[in-house]
């Protein structure tokens, strides 16, 4: 195979692009106005707290950005450094793996930038994704721990590639999936078949068993809590017969992965338009055991929807399945032995390009939003609202029960030292937080809406005994303009002190 000029140090070049396209993504984040995503705000609420569980999520980003938090304090730039930070290491741990697999260093880069062609990665990551990209680390120091192993195999390949499980497992449940996958994958190789067999697997395994264990038994003792809420989200058609469903599900199964993987695929077939017969009817022991891990993920998949009776699937919860792809492609090229030459620029140079225009699209969202009426989370002023009725009073709450985890996470954004919770909350505050006076709820109040404080709200405050009913409240109503508002659009809050 000849190798594209440079080839050897392209992966250096490639994850010195994608260093400053993440470099870029905290800085546009961080000028846009102090106003969170659904995902950010819960975040920002449960930061307050240390747990070894808190909802339908595993707790690893959780305890990852309590950590950033305590040491440099809660900012917009913090959120987004840690996001961003996790989403580089993933693609350089990636790089890593393709290392260990791949002799051709443009191959490398190729399986490395390939990531960024996923949606899941270049989109909805920088949109809204937290404990996925926690996920999307552990898969990649995973594969790199992987093919370590097979290759090199030794106490600490084995010992890393546990701790790489124990972090997907306290990233994603769904994580479970990989590791299995890729010990299936290898026992029709005999070659690699020994590694699974070997007594260092069972030190593999009690390192994740050991990471994972306090979560797990939280897990089995909020059991609904932890699962309810995603078998709910993925059972969306409840009519129709069993077998129905298992159609509409794997059809839901089918639409998510090709919606994952078409930019890949599209981009893939262009450059290498004139070599895919060749490409497709290449062979080596690495494409067939990655193409196993990859065929066998998707088949058991494929069993779980059926399983659970699921009818809806979402793209995000695939990614970490997708993330050996681009690595694969780059096998087959390789075991092609087809030219390279300037067919990594040719990749490389449209999947940064259109990484980069989605950060401008998701960056002057807020901005063009308005002029079209179409207003977003990040218009939403709840940070304005909260400043002018603080100024108003001459002095800050004590307290903040919201009724929303956005409003609740924005506050506590805007005001790091006080308390807050919201009536959905995973996590309870302390009951000697919940009696501190004043108290400050808040609350969305549609347009013209001047109903009475929400039942949710008004219980949270019986509870804790900051009033005796509802009949104690007398709530006012304020609209504030929304951040880059158009004609003088405005939203409405309603709110009340309790003292």
């Amino acid at each position: 195979m000849r190798q594209a000029a440079g080839g050897n140090s392209a992966l250096g070049v490639i994850l010195a692009a994608i260093a400053g396209y993440y470099l870029l993504a905290v800085l546009l984040r961080s000028s846009l106005p102090p106003s969170l995503e659904v995902d950010e705000a819960e975040l920002v609420y449960t930061s307050q707290f240390l747990a070894f569980g808190y909802d339908r999520q595993p707790p690893l980003y959780d305890w990852l950005l309590h950590g950033m938090i305590t040491t440099f304090g809660l900012s917009i730039a913090v959120l987004s450094v840690l996001k961003n930070l996790l989403l580089f290491l993933a693609a350089v741990f990636c790089g890593l793996a393709a290392r260990h697999i791949l002799r051709s260093g443009a191959l490398q880069a190729f399986a490395t930038v390939g990531i960024l062609a996923l949606p899941s990665i270049f989109l909805m990551s920088q949109r809204d994704l937290s404990h996925t990209v926690a996920a999307i680390l552990a898969a990649a120091l995973f594969l790199h721990a992987f093919f370590l192993t097979l290759k090199r195999p030794g106490l600490g390949t084995y010992l890393y590639a546990g701790l790489a499980v124990g972090m997907g497992l306290l990233s994603k449940y769904n994580f479970t999936l990989l590791p299995l996958a890729a010990v299936l994958a290898i026992l029709p190789e005999a070659e690699y078949r020994k590694r699974v067999f070997d007594w260092r697997m069972a030190l593999a395994i009690v390192v994740a068993a050991v990471l994972v264990l306090p979560h797990a038994i939280w897990f089995l003792q909020n059991l609904d809590l932890a699962t309810g809420g995603t078998v709910r989200e993925m059972r969306e058609a409840e009519a129709g017969s069993r077998v129905l469903r298992a159609l509409i599900g794997v059809g839901a199964l089918a639409f998510a992965l090709l919606r994952g993987i078409v930019p890949l695929l599209l981009l893939f077939g262009i450059v290498f338009r004139h070599d895919l017969r060749a490409i497709l009817r290449a062979s080596s022991p690495w494409t067939r055991i990655v193409g196993r891990m990859l065929m066998i993920l998707f088949a058991i998949l494929a069993v779980v929807v059926v399983m659970l009776d699921a009818t809806s699937i979402r793209e995000k919860w695939l990614v970490l399945y997708l993330l050996p792809l681009p690595l694969y492609l780059a096998l087959k090229v390789e075991a092609a032995s087809v030219s390279l030459d300037g067919r990594l620029k040719a990749f490389a140079v449209p999947v940064l390009v259109i990484s980069v225009a989605t950060l401008g699209y998701l960056f002057l969202g807020p901005f063009i939003g308005p002029q079209i009426g179409q207003y977003g989370r990040f218009n939403t002023p709840i940070a304005p609202l909260y400043d002018a009725i603080v100024t108003e009073r001459g002095s800050a709450p004590a307290l903040v029960i919201a009724g929303d985890k956005q409003i609740a996470g924005t506050i506590k954004l805007r005001a790091p030292e006080v308390p807050v919770t919201f009536s959905t909350a995973p996590v309870a505050l302390p009951a000697e937080a919940l009696r501190k006076r004043p108290a400050l709820v808040v609350w969305r109040s549609p347009k013209a809406d001047m109903a009475p404080v929400p039942t949710a709200l008004v219980e949270i405050l019986t509870k804790s005994g900051l009033i005796a009913s509802g009949q104690d409240l007398h709530p006012a109503y304020r609209a504030v303009p929304y951040h880059y508002a158009a004609g003088g659009d405005t939203f409405e809050f309603g709110y009340v002190w309790i003292d």
